[in-house]
């Protein structure tokens, strides 16, 4: 029976089981209150009918003092079948103070004297004049003895017996309304109860219900399976704040954001700060109730499992691309080594003919062979220097110096080709440890890639910027740009547009950038331009 009870429920769903619940409840509750009710009221009769036999017979021993007295038998008959017709009443007795029977109900008895069962009880009651109240079992009679006091003489005794069964009728009449009243009240309750319950088990269980559906989201690949949340509050709406450099200003969810500034002290990493947050009514008044909470709980776990699955792809990217340059590497130092005494060879032959022999086509072709020699040096300079990078020499230096010396190199030849080169550095940014040269390197890489794709008449546009422990350098040109393909190809090693050149130097410049703890990022579009981003952690 039991397991088929677990059986049941188990097939049952959250809101048929609360549901049950709740109504299970609600009737437990209804007949607990019901049963204390009619208790109470049959208790409360029980003890009103017993005042009133009281009040019955004290009245009957009142109004029989004169009779008694002036022995007047009919009124006294005509006394006890009035209180005869007491409910639940059986019989009435009156006797002198002599204990002979005077007036009953039984009129057989008249003149008798009290039978001895009742007699044993008369000292008490007539000699003392107490009242007294006895039960009767074997009858299941209640007989109530009075006695009928002249002053402070007693000249006689009333005695009145009344049915149980008789009184407990007239109870059980009487609760008969009342237990209709309550069963038609409870009746209402339990609908209204029923209809509750419902509501209530939907209103608590839709969001779970919610929750459901995105579990099975993630559980089935999609990671972006987010359950809405309209009730999100904004911190510094709340807390009336302004302090703008907070990182999480302008942001919501803020108990997800690392070094914000609640009231006016800086707090730590997610992990450390979050019992704090939780006691802050933004967060409380965001998530509500714990189901609420829950689901605040869910959407950063999913946020976190996607950003890990994120973070291992980009490493596992990373760690391919590195053994492809590693193992590309290796290869072009080996080639760079194999060529690279051949072309000394060519350059010393070249500059011995052109010493002892004369002839202007000999002069131009030597010329030539000269020149590409040179070009060839120069990039199989350039596949050393990627095959086998320089180890970061770190010094606290000013990244605006930096730019500003760097933009001195290429000023002429902007100048002669007539493109215009703006800067606009953020003074605030603090001199912080990084390697001069090799960054110049990537920024004058850049900054010559952009002047290559620009015409007269274009600008180039070098802003430098502080933010959340991070500087952003970012170089734009209104050149001639590139499309989504390229762009997805420009840091790969050898891929270049140009006709001459290696294809190595944003490779080199993204290396550079990631041995700094960067990123680097590009946006560019056909016929508008090219905005190279670059961001470095600001190190002490």
């Amino acid at each position: 029976m039991k397991a088929n009870i677990k059986g049941i429920l188990r097939k049952l769903s959250l809101v048929q089981k609360f549901s049950m619940a709740v109504i299970f409840l609600i009737f437990i509750i209804m007949v607990v209150v019901n049963t204390l009710i009619i208790t109470y009221q049959r208790s409360a009769l029980r003890t009103e009918m017993d005042n009133n036999h009281l009040v019955v017979v004290r009245n009957l021993a009142k109004d029989a003092v004169e009779p008694l007295i002036f022995k007047d038998p009919l009124r006294l008959d005509e006394m006890v079948r009035i209180t005869a017709h007491a409910p639940g009443c059986m019989y009435v007795g009156i006797v002198d103070h002599n204990e002979r029977i005077v007036a009953n109900t039984n009129r057989k008895l008249l003149g008798q004297t009290l039978p001895a069962d009742i007699r044993k009880y008369t000292d008490l009651v007539i000699n003392r004049g107490k009242e007294y109240i006895r039960d009767i079992s074997e009858d299941d009679v209640k007989e109530i003895l009075i006695p009928v006091k002249a002053g402070y003489e007693v000249v006689g005794m009333v005695f009145v017996g009344f049915s149980k069964e008789s009184t407990e009728g007239v109870i059980e009449h009487n609760l008969k309304g009342l237990k209709n009243h309550i069963l038609l009240i409870s009746g209402i309750v339990m609908v209204i109860g029923i209809w509750g319950s419902f509501g209530l088990a939907r209103l608590l269980t839709t969001p779970m219900k919610k929750l459901k559906e995105k579990m099975e989201l993630v559980q089935a690949g999609n990671l972006d399976a987010e359950v809405p949340n309209d009730y999100l509050l904004n911190c510094w709406e709340v807390l009336d704040c302004e302090a703008k450099e907070c990182p999480a200003y302008g942001k919501k969810r803020c108990w997800t954001v690392s070094g914000t500034m609640c009231y006016g002290g800086l707090q730590g990493d997610v992990f450390e700060k979050i019992c704090d947050c939780k006691n802050c009514i933004v967060y409380k008044e965001s998530c509500g109730d714990e189901i609420g909470e829950l689901i605040e709980v869910f959407n950063q776990m999913i946020k976190k499992l996607k950003d890990s699955i994120e973070e291992l792809e980009e490493t596992g990217k990373e760690k391919t691309r590195l053994e492809k340059l590693s193992a590309l590497g290796e290869m072009s130092m080996t080639v760079a080594h194999e060529i690279k005494n051949p072309l000394n060879a060519i350059r010393g032959a070249v500059s011995y003919l052109q010493n002892n022999f004369k002839g202007e086509v000999l002069k131009e072709f030597l010329s030539i062979i000269e020149e590409e020699t040179k070009r060839l040096n120069e990039i199989v300079t350039s596949f050393l220097r990627f095959s086998k990078p320089v180890p970061l020499h770190l010094e606290v230096s000013d990244m605006n110096k930096v730019i500003r010396e760097t933009v001195e190199l290429v000023r002429q030849e902007a100048t002669e080709n007539n493109v215009e080169v703006i800067m606009s550095l953020d003074e605030r940014i603090p001199p912080f440890k990084f390697d001069t040269q090799q960054l110049k390197q990537a920024l004058l890489n850049i900054i010559v890639n952009s002047l290559d794709a620009t015409k007269a008449g274009d600008t180039i546009k070098i802003n430098t910027e502080i933010f959340d422990s991070k500087v952003l350098v970012v170089i734009k040109d209104t050149g001639m740009g590139m499309s989504e393909e390229i762009v997805s190809e420009i840091f790969k090693p050898f891929f270049s547009t140009k006709t001459r050149g290696s294809g190595l130097g944003l490779a080199c410049v993204e290396r550079i950038v990631k041995d700094h703890k960067g990123n680097i990022s590009v946006k560019s579009e056909i016929g508008k331009g090219t905005e190279f981003i670059i961001t470095l952690p600001v190190w002490n």
